[in-house]
């Protein structure tokens, strides 16, 4: 008789018991859970499946037991320390700000397990002087875990993160093992809760109104419609500006509760709009706290204190994208890659659009009508530097307000240029953003036809014109798709707004990126918009957070090198060029480079080798660079 996977039905008959109850999914190793199961079985007391499964039904403590062989309970003192910087030096600061010194910060450590989270959130707090102003609740699914967690007792594999020293000061050796400073102890308040329960939040058990929770590495083990139902109790739970940690692993919840994504250098976290403020919308000339690079935060990634990856280095794994099973969907290009991979660029891009302005080519059509296909004289194939329109990458756009009238259509005034990746700076007002080329990187080709991309219509972009005379920027990002739940639409979008209005076009591609936090081509765009009006911290924080999410990324690093060099970091911006040289070098000659207009990437390769010697030489020889 075939059982599928299992080596009895009577496996299978529990497990969907312990999804009906907790929302798990099946485990990915059915002898692993079969294994669970036996042992789990084996303390009950019961051999029989069926007086097992009634056993769970009428046993709190039965299906607790069961579900800790059935997850990983992985856990230590200040795990993930990235998290834990940006709480101290970010999140705390701005709780101050927004509340008062007065304020009683209220956290929460969801599926704590044996407590070390959330002692090591009470124990910050208490360094950074909250421990009269602080109240950390801790709940998990497994009453067993509680009972170790109350207990506050561990051994040294609590102790082997890269923070261990910072518990040490809370801890008393007792033979081999260290007990936690009462001090600590008494600033967390434990209790059970099951998270696929809906019961939460309430003013009852304390989950509610929160400044910030922890839920991190749970999610990954509930089916998609626990998934959905959790995220919407998280955002209830917390307070207006509240903030909300995930793990690595868990499922992106950006579009299953009204949450702000936001998108650092070592991940993504969540934050409850403020009130009054509309959900990823920022104004253009301030973006919220929320996508500002965070001062103080922990860059692991960086090498140096430019925060640039080095040529062998790699960032770290964003989380994965879940279809609708629940499932990670590993053939998504949101995992980290070794730098030199041929990594597919994740949305933006896929394909060919058409529409006015848009080459069918590929490329977007210049204001004078022609092809992108060969290079003008501000293109790769001109060393000799920037024209006046050149400058800023798709030639002069209006100051802001300012509408502009293009033959062509909405589409670009120029093609990108290696001038414009590496040379002059763009003026005040002047754009910046390259052609729309469609994803040129190798062994990826066009989507189906029902998948393109939609361009903007002619009535679309007349729409818009209308909206932006009355100065109502998010009515004319909305009638050019900037809004639209597809990614690669949203990006044409925010093309052919760049030639309406600059400062419309970086409102437009701020809160595409906002929707969509994990497309690398998104972050991008806002980069080069944001240099294109002079901005430059702003667009090193968007071209960092795009080679966060694509490190591989040739283009981003011809920019940050740019910005780099801007900002007077000559050290930086060499190392950027010499990355993209040595990414460009690590493909084929004469391969299409992505986001770049059908440009090789040997055209590219000696683009920044060119600018990376000149520098170089410029400072062995002394001299000052302009």
């Amino acid at each position: 008789m075939n059982w599928g996977p299992w080596s009895h039905p009577g496996y299978a008959e529990v497990l969907a018991l312990v999804e009906e109850r907790a929302g798990l999914v099946p485990p990915s190793c059915p002898a692993s859970a079969e294994e669970g199961i036996a042992r789990a079985m084996s303390r009950a007391g019961v051999k029989d499946f069926d007086a097992y499964r009634l056993r769970l039904v009428d046993d709190p403590a039965a299906l607790d037991d069961l579900l800790i062989e059935l997850t990983v309970g992985e856990t230590y003192f200040f795990r993930t320390p990235e998290h834990f910087e940006h709480l101290r030096g970010v999140v705390l600061p701005d709780l101050r700000e927004r509340h008062g010194p007065g304020h009683t910060a209220r956290l929460w450590s969801a599926a704590c397990s044996s407590g070390e989270e959330p002692y090591s959130i009470a124990a910050l707090l208490m360094t950074e002087g909250w421990e009269q102003h602080m109240a950390v609740y801790a709940t998990d699914v497994s009453r067993g875990a509680l009972a170790r967690a109350r207990k506050a007792q561990y051994g040294d594999w609590s102790l082997r993160g890269g923070w261990a020293d910072r518990m040490r000061i809370h801890l008393r050796a007792e033979g081999r093992r260290y007990l936690l400073s009462p001090e600590v102890q008494k600033q967390v308040r434990f209790s059970y809760l099951n998270l696929a329960l809906d019961t939460w939040p309430s003013p009852e058990s304390g989950i509610w109104k929160l400044d910030v929770i922890f839920c991190r590495n749970v999610l990954i083990y509930f089916n998609r419609p626990t998934i959905e139902a959790v995220a919407r109790r998280l955002h209830d739970a917390l307070d207006e500006g509240g903030y909300l940690f995930t793990g690595p692993s868990d499922p992106p919840l950006g579009g299953l509760a009204p949450l702000e994504s936001v998108l650092t250098e070592w991940g993504v976290l969540y934050r409850r709009p403020l009130h009054g403020v509309s959900l990823s919308v920022p104004f253009p000339s301030a973006v919220p706290s929320a996508w500002a690079e965070p001062t103080g935060a922990a860059t692991p990634w960086s090498p140096s204190s430019t925060g640039l990856p080095g040529p062998h280095e790699t960032a770290a794994t964003t989380a994965p994208s879940w279809g609708a099973g629940g499932r990670a969907d590993a053939a998504q290009p949101t995992a980290r890659y070794a730098p030199g991979a041929s990594a597919p660029s994740p949305g933006f891009g896929r394909g060919p659009a058409t529409g006015p302005g848009v080459n069918p080519s590929g490329g977007f059509g210049s204001a004078t009508g022609a092809s992108h296909g060969a290079p003008t004289s501000g293109g790769f194939g001109s060393a000799a530097g920037p024209s006046a329109s050149n400058i800023g990458g798709i030639g002069s756009s209006p100051t802001p307000g300012q509408r502009a009238s293009h033959p062509g259509g909405p589409g670009f005034a120029t093609g990108l240029s290696a001038s414009n990746l590496v040379g002059a700076s763009p003026a005040p007002g002047h754009g910046a953003l390259p052609p729309g080329s469609p994803r040129s990187t190798p062994g990826t080709g066009p989507l189906p036809s029902d998948k393109q991309p939609r361009a903007p219509s002619a009535t679309a972009v007349q729409a818009a014109r209308q909206a932006l005379a009355r100065g109502n920027w998010r009515e004319a990002a909305q009638h050019l798709g900037a809004l639209d739940a597809d990614a690669d639409t949203a990006a044409l979008a925010v093309r052919a707004l760049a030639n309406l209005d600059a400062s419309a076009a970086i409102y437009a591609s701020t809160e595409a990126a906002a929707r969509h936090p994990l497309v690398a081509g998104l972050r991008y765009l806002e980069s080069l918009l944001l240099l294109g009006q002079g901005r430059l911290a702003d667009a090193e924080r968007a071209v960092r957070q795009a080679l966060y999410l694509e490190p591989t990324l040739i283009v981003a690093w011809l920019i940050l090198g740019r910005v780099l060099r801007r900002h007077g970091d000559t050290a930086g911006a060499v190392k950027a060029w010499r990355e993209a040289e040595q990414l460009c070098n690590a493909l084929p000659s004469d391969a299409p480079v992505p986001h770049a207009d059908g440009e090789s990437a040997s055209r590219l390769a000696e683009v920044a080798r060119g600018e990376r010697s000149r520098m170089e030489a410029a400072l062995a020889a002394g001299e000052e660079l302009s």
